[in-house]
């Protein structure tokens, strides 16, 4: 697949990886609308303040999106597709303010097992199975610890200071505070 119109035909959870890889990048849409693409010149200075989070729809329309975006077009398919699954929204708890990085992704139950559908965290894009949801999560928080350490924003340390929680679907067009906020209230998983 290779058309985003033919998001709508989408099938399985494979065919919507291979529709993602070929159709959407890494990036974020500021308020006015600007796409910035990742590691452009002003991500950094404009992200605090310009960076909205995208609904499912508004995603097949720009084709860009951080992991919080991307998540909201998996969010999309899944609901519509009847599958039991979960948004979690994975960062480094700390009461001051930092450059440790969250992550978002989605994980969903098929078959007595659990998958990790992961497209935005491209060393680790795919779909991986986990016996438990558990071993799924604490799976992500290694493999976030590991990206943070080696980009050396912390050490390993720190893996007691990741917090993970399933979240509700956000308002569209939440600015980065609000949309931590939103998913800070969810459920510690």
């Amino acid at each position: 697949m290779k058309n985003i119109s033919d998001f709508k035909n989408i099938k399985t959870p494979s065919e919507l990886m291979d529709f993602m890889n070929d159709n959407i990048t890494y990036g974020f849409i500021s308020k006015t609308g600007r796409v910035y693409i990742d590691q452009d010149e002003d991500w950094n200075k404009d992200w605090f303040t310009q960076c909205i989070v995208q609904s499912g729809e508004s995603m097949l329309k720009t084709k860009c999106g951080t992991c919080w975006d991307q998540v909201e077009l998996e969010r999309k398919w899944f609901q519509e597709h009847d599958y039991q699954f979960m948004t979690i929204f994975s960062w480094f708890e700390i009461n001051k303010p930092n450059n440790y990085p969250t992550h978002t992704f989605l994980a969903y139950k098929e078959n007595n097992k659990w998958y990790w559908f992961e497209h935005a965290f491209t060393s680790y894009r795919g779909i991986r199975e986990f016996n438990s949801l558990v071993e799924l999560i604490s799976d992500v928080k290694a493999k976030q610890l590991k990206s943070a350490v080696e980009s050396g924003i912390a050490n390993p340390k720190d893996r007691k200071l990741i917090k993970s929680y399933e979240y509700k679907e956000p308002k569209p067009n939440l600015c980065v505070g609000d949309y931590i906020d939103h998913v800070v209230k969810g459920t510690l998983v």
